[in-house]
């Protein structure tokens, strides 16, 4: 039986490789995310004032609001736009291992022995920022060696998401091909589909409330929105295999597959289950700027 999601949303997932979930993320996780990106902005921002670009770190200014001013007061400068390595925390960890995205993990993967890949993000998208915006493309074009390989992603965003103010748009159906041909953007430098391939996708945006959880798989087509509002728009995305899927294919260490990854869930080994202070170990040694 299901842990958390219906028959039906099961199958949906299957049909159309995408599904969106309401009302599963409880608040106080949804706090814990919108932490770990408080805190993101905080050593962003003073690491702007230690450099010289700015003499205020604008603390007074809200989320929404703080990364979007410091960085156009301090002329624009680049910074992680999808920093890893910097969040770890036991804030994210806990994020992480919130049983009601791990439920959802269990009931789409199929199995109780679910592995968190290695491969997660903060994004925060900023008002008219091109350099931010993900084009259409498939998880699997960053880890292609294991592009047939079932590996759920959990979109969350931590605000009410919209058309207007970046929403992710999904093309369903596409998840039951081959990986597209790898192509860089030439914008933004991401990875993705190629321009005259994207111009044949037709997608569906996904609105939704801070709660919600956006899942698809590692070969559905998917692509973030301009974001037109006046505020940041923060989401964290996370990333499922079975185990027996983490450990018997090889991962792309560069981009951190298993060696940063972790054990979320095992009925068949729980001791195997990772800890704050095991995951933590996984980091020891790399530069802060790393990953």
């Amino acid at each position: 039986m299901p842990k958390i999601l219906t028959d039906e949303q099961i199958a949906f997932y299957h049909e159309r490789g995408w599904l969106k979930v309401e009302n599963v993320i409880p608040p106080r996780s949804i706090e814990l995310g919108r932490k770990v990106c408080a805190d993101w902005v905080d050593r962003t921002v003073q690491g702007w004032v230690d450099e010289g670009l700015l003499e205020d770190n604008l603390a007074h200014l809200d989320l929404g609001h703080r990364l979007t001013v410091a960085w156009n007061e301090a002329g624009k400068p680049m910074y992680q736009r999808s920093p890893r390595r910097q969040i770890v925390s036991p804030e994210l960890f806990e994020f992480m291992s919130e049983p009601n995205v791990i439920d959802i993990a269990e009931d789409l993967l199929g199995t109780p022995e679910v592995f968190m890949h290695g491969v997660f993000n903060l994004r925060p998208k900023l008002p008219d920022q091109r350099w931010t915006r993900t084009p259409w493309h498939q998880d699997s074009q960053y880890y292609p060696s294991i592009a047939q390989v079932h590996t759920l992603s959990i979109w969350m965003p931590l605000m009410r998401v919209t058309p207007e103010n970046s929403c992710l748009q999904v093309a369903e159906g596409y998840h039951r091909g081959d990986m597209y041909a790898i192509t860089e953007d030439e914008e933004t430098g991401f990875l993705g589909i190629s321009k005259e391939e994207r111009a044949l996708i037709a997608g569906i945006p996904v609105e939704m409330e801070a709660g919600d959880a956006l899942c698809f798989t590692q070969l559905t087509p998917h692509a973030a929105l301009p974001n037109k509002s006046d505020a940041v728009r923060w989401s964290i995305d996370l990333r499922y295999q079975s185990i027996a899927d983490a450990f018997v294919h090889e991962y792309n260490v560069e981009i951190g597959g298993r060696d940063k990854g972790f054990i979320a869930r095992s009925e068949a080994d729980p001791a195997s289950v990772a800890t704050w202070q095991s995951w933590e170990r996984q980091w020891k040694g790399d530069p802060y700027s790393a990953y």
